[in-house]
């Protein structure tokens, strides 16, 4: 749509000035168009669910602070320093408690820095080291590496010097942490193509942990998954190029349905009280 505006905009500049009716014209056309696609007027609709599911909702409802903290994460990464000081790390952690650290890593893949500087999992930044061929170079890289203790993920902004990468800045937190800050953490399950990284309260032999996510990914981003009676709808999302996938069992929007109840019945219209007649003209009052 907004390019038909843009093409009304030309139009009436080639117009001239000389043409003015042609002007007037194009112009009403542009004004007309505005109206109807981009600056429509306010109107609310009490009973339009925006043709969501109730299982869409109450996906949203779930992982609203979750995938928010996730954009935020992912918006301070793109816009972080390449030469990140103490005070940068710092910040990083205070804004977002839930990640585990902070590293700095050179050309080769090798860990220059660190913090904290001691940490229980074992740090390996070699599968960032290689861009994603779907992805242009500069652009965020992550992975999720297992662990005994569990999973880690590590989300690295490359740092370039010309056409040759210089290293990596890199953060990195258990995905335990991450769920924490959601309403309710046990209400969704998060894999990535790996597995299952959070299965929240449905166990490690839920229909999402059965699933093979890696083919899964390959041929759709979001859908219903599992047998009549168990299934789960679940959707993607990016950090970098590593998909989450965030996914609820299908009977959640069931129990927000009757937990919230049938909407009430629309309010009628009392019908308006009829006006006094007003005195005629002239009538001695």
């Amino acid at each position: 749509m907004q390019r038909v505006l843009l093409l009304s905009l030309v139009l009436v500049c080639l117009a001239g000035c000389g043409k003015s009716q042609t002007l007037k014209d194009s112009w009403k056309f542009t004004t007309r168009q505005y109206r109807t696609y981009l600056n429509t007027p306010v109107s609310l609709d009490m009973e339009d669910k925006g043709g969501c599911e109730l299982y869409e909702l109450a996906l949203g409802e779930a992982v609203l602070r979750v995938d928010g903290e996730v954009q935020k994460l992912i918006r301070a990464m793109e816009n972080s320093d390449h030469n990140p000081d103490q005070s940068w790390v710092m910040s990083m952690m205070g804004r977002f408690p839930w990640l585990s650290g902070v590293a700095l890593v050179d050309g080769s893949g090798a860990l220059v820095a660190r913090y904290p500087e001691h940490y229980a999992k074992e740090f390996d930044a070699q599968p960032l080291m290689e861009p994603d061929p779907k992805q242009r170079m500069g652009a965020l890289r992550a992975y999720v590496q297992q662990h005994e203790s569990g999973p880690e993920i590590y989300l690295a902004n490359p740092v370039f010097g010309g056409e040759e990468m210089r290293g990596l800045i890199v953060v990195f937190f258990d995905p335990r942490s991450l769920v924490t800050t959601s309403a309710d953490p046990g209400g969704f399950a998060l894999a990535t193509p790996s597995g299952v990284i959070w299965p929240g309260n449905f166990g490690e032999g839920s229909t999402v942990s059965a699933q093979n996510w890696e083919e899964i990914l390959k041929r759709k981003s979001c859908g219903l998954i599992g047998p009549s009676g168990s299934e789960f709808f679940w959707t993607t999302r990016y950090m970098g190029n590593l998909p989450l996938v965030y996914a609820v069992p299908v009977s959640a929007g069931k129990a927000q349905k009757a937990e919230l109840g049938d909407p009430p019945p629309p309010l009628k219209p009392e019908p308006a009280e009829a006006a006094p007649p007003s005195s005629p003209s002239g009538a001695d009052t």
